[in-house]
Order: structure tokens, then sequence, then C-alpha cells
């Protein structure tokens, strides 16, 4: 357990500060700039977490993790932990509702982080050569 949290300390604390925001009351008088703020938000948090488990799971299984593999645990637990929010959010919050619609930019925004990270991992890697 001790070599799990030294590897992934990061990513844990981003999704801990993750959970931590979507749970808590929002303020009242905040102004958003644009309708449905809150998905874009959505998108770049989950963006951020699927980049971050990408980048944590490359450096430290680069010899011994397929890329499908490594693909697919950057963008399913992002995704699986967006749906745990919105129903954390729906069953134990006055303030917050769980939204299909978030999860679905959650969702998407742990596509683009892996996209963006492969992109970059490839870029990295030909450098290195």
């Amino acid at each position: 357990m001790i070599q799990l949290i030294k590897k992934y300390w990061l990513s844990i604390v981003v999704n801990i500060a993750v959970l931590t925001v979507c749970m808590i009351q929002p303020p009242a008088d905040i102004e958003v700039p644009m309708t449905n703020f809150d998905k874009l938000v959505h998108f770049i948090l989950f963006m951020g977490i699927s980049g971050i488990a990408f980048f944590d799971n490359s450096r430290y299984f680069r010899e011994k993790i397929s890329n499908i593999r490594l693909l697919a645990g950057s963008f399913l637990f992002p995704c699986a932990f967006g749906g745990l929010i919105e129903i954390l959010q729906e069953q134990f919050t006055s303030s917050r509702s769980g939204d299909i619609m978030d999860f679905l930019f959650d969702s998407i925004g742990a596509a683009a982080g892996i996209l963006v990270c492969w992109l970059i991992n490839s870029k990295l890697k030909k450098a290195i050569r």
C-alpha cells in the first residue's frame, strides 16, 4: 500500500482535491462567465485527472504495461470516478445534484486528456531517441 501511495501520490492528491471541490456547496454569489460553465469545468478537471493518471502509469509501468492497458487505466478510472462523484452529489449533498451531462463532460475530458498526453508522450519519446 505504501508503494502505491508513493507512486501515485500526485494522482491521489489531485483526485481528493477534485472530490472535495465537487462536494462542497458553491458560493451563492458567484458569477459565471457563460451558460453551462460547469460543463467546461468538468471537462478541464477530468482532462487533468486523466493526464496525471496517464503520466503516472507510463512513468511507472513503461516496460511492463501495454498501450491498451495504459489507455484503459487512464480513461476508465477517471470515468468511473466522475460517475461516482455524480452519485455522491445526488445522494449525499443538498446543494448539488447528480447530472448525466456532467458525467458526459467528465468522460469527454478524460478522452481529451489521453489524446493530449499520448501526443506529448510520443513527441518526448522521439526527442529522446
